[in-house]
């Protein structure tokens, strides 16, 4: 801390004792106005994280005050690139837009998972319905281009112990180990995980993205597709689907049809950001009626329902 401290004195140019001044870059600086404070390792990568995909300043800018340091997150997830616009009705997505975005491969594109630390994934467990051996599968990140960027293996695969028990799609959830820690960086990032008492509103506009087919029994893309879609109310969703709805389900999606998830998009992330920019994970795509059918918005694992069970698993 003496160290940064005195670095940042000896910038200051034209330092005026009398009125306890000094300029930097051009800048007139109140000596008395600079306060250190200390900053945990992870705090700082958010930082230097978040200024360098804002652009609005280089990783090595200075910060000098306290008040510039957000209270959240602090366990550095959730920043993405920017989206470049707004899966079935989508368009393609950019390197960095969200990398968080994970292709989950036995010899070709299968499903999809989301990154939440750099030894966990997550992802939806009727993706392991067939199979479950983890020594078959192969994850990529990093790319938009499917099965390109990092690889990594599964250690293992640990589905929810209530998957399916009652409902064929209930507790759709599993997380992944991988088989060593990612390096991360602006292509390869963590997506925020929602407390379990987190909302996500109806009529909050979300993001999906997914490699999943283009149309319903259509073809697979080259290059991740995002699309917009809106979290659809409770009640709504219950008409649509009826008794195959449960409190660890959630509809998003576009009711006038055109826009949704599709075949190959399971697993993926429906992401939602808060007023700061922010990006959770609010849902896993778990199922639907063929692929963005008018009035059938897709159903996705609700992640604050399951978010108890995770932490457990992962301790993410």
């Amino acid at each position: 801390m003496d160290a940064v401290e005195l670095a940042i004195q000896q910038r200051l140019t034209q330092v005026n004792m009398s009125t306890q001044t000094g300029s930097l870059n051009h800048l007139l600086i109140d000596i008395n106005s600079i306060q250190f404070t200390e900053i945990s390792k992870s705090q700082a990568e958010f930082l230097l994280k978040k200024v360098s995909l804002d652009g609005s300043a280089a990783p090595d800018s200075t910060v000098a005050t306290s008040t510039d340091i957000p209270t959240q997150p602090t366990s550095g997830c959730g920043i993405k690139g920017p989206t470049s616009s707004r899966i079935v009705g989508g368009t393609n997505a950019q390197n960095g837009e969200w990398p968080w975005q994970v292709s989950l491969q036995i010899g070709r594109h299968v499903c999809g998972a989301s990154i939440i630390s750099d030894r966990w994934l997550i992802s939806a467990a009727h993706c392991f319905r067939i199979q479950n051996n983890s020594t078959l599968w192969q994850v990529y990140m990093g790319s938009v281009e499917v099965g390109t960027g990092t690889r990594r293996d599964i250690r293992q695969i640990i589905v929810h112990p209530k998957y399916a028990l009652n409902n064929p799609f209930d507790y759709d959830v599993a997380v992944l180990e991988l088989s060593s820690p990612l390096s991360l960086s602006s292509v390869i990032y963590p997506i925020c995980l929602p407390s379990s008492q987190q909302v996500f509103p109806s009529g909050q506009q979300c993001y999906i993205t997914g490699w999943g087919r283009l149309a319903y029994q259509g073809s697979l893309p080259f290059i991740l597709q995002e699309a917009e879609v809106s979290v659809i109310d409770d009640q709504t969703c219950r008409n649509a689907y009826r008794s195959h709805i449960t409190p660890r389900m959630l509809c998003a999606g576009v009711l006038t049809g055109g826009v949704g998830s599709c075949q190959g998009d399971s697993g993926g992330p429906l992401a939602c950001s808060d007023s700061r920019g922010t990006w959770f994970l609010a849902g896993i795509v778990s199922f639907g009626v063929r692929c963005a059918v008018p009035n059938f918005p897709g159903v996705y694992t609700r992640v604050t329902a399951v978010r108890d069970w995770v932490e457990q698993q992962t301790g993410v």
